[in-house]
């Protein structure tokens, strides 16, 4: 970063401290609020710098959520009303669904650079929170198949204790027994087979908010959110 390039705080209010993320960068996690920057000359989505075929990139499975790279440009006051001010740019990531906007800490003399820099940022966390929402709604699905299954199977014991006590129901009721227990254990094998192709390994370590999580933490995390909102679906 030059010298002549106008800093972070500088440029930006109240900013949170940079912290290193699991998809690999570095950033400041920002609101709103945090990012009206003190000296704007202009704010540009990177794909209107860069000529990016794209304006960016899902964040969920659902393709609802789209993190999309902008380019702050700030500028120094003038030194002679006739120089131009030197420019400084700045990579920033925005949500179209939360308030969660990340901002590069390192400031660009180019604006193009910082446009890839911002469309890169915006790839590699869309692809961690891509990942994540899957893992999340498969271990919602097999949380649900299995309640699921289990509901029927409950409904085939409840005729399986009738017939015992009043064997004279047998032939009535077992073919509703068979079927019954036939889709129960369908269902089982279905929300196994979901556990099993997509489980990550659980944490090793407990949840701590003052530790940046690995990547494997995050999916196990996902997973586990995912697993509880199973249980009210």
């Amino acid at each position: 970063m030059q010298a002549t390039l106008t800093s972070v705080v500088e440029a930006f209010h109240d900013l949170p401290e940079a912290r290193p993320l699991c998809c690999g960068i570095t950033a400041h996690l920002v609101d709103p609020s945090h990012i009206e920057p003190a000296r704007a000359l202009r704010f540009d989505r990177h794909d209107r710098l860069s000529r990016a075929r794209h304006s960016g990139w899902y964040a969920d499975e659902g393709q609802f959520e789209i993190l999309t790279g902008f380019v702050y440009a700030c500028a120094d006051e003038p030194n002679d009303e006739d120089d131009d001010p030197p420019a400084t740019y700045y990579a920033l990531v925005e949500s179209n669904d939360t308030d969660c906007h990340y901002l590069d800490p390192d400031a660009y003399d180019d604006p193009v650079t910082a446009a890839h820099a911002a469309d890169r940022m915006a790839e590699l966390i869309a692809e961690l929170e891509r990942e994540c929402d899957t893992i999340r709604n498969r271990a919602a699905r097999a949380r649900s198949e299995l309640a699921e299954a289990n509901r029927v199977r409950g409904e085939a014991l409840a005729i399986l204790r009738h017939v015992r006590a009043c064997p004279a129901d047998a032939q009535s009721l077992g073919p509703a027994f068979a079927r019954l227990w036939k889709q129960g254990l369908a269902g089982r094998r279905r929300a196994f087979r979901i556990i099993d192709d997509n489980r990550p390994p659980p944490r090793s370590r407990r949840f701590d908010p003052q530790h940046t999580a690995t990547r494997d933490e995050c999916l196990a995390d996902a997973w586990r959110d995912g697993w509880d909102c199973g249980a009210s679906a």
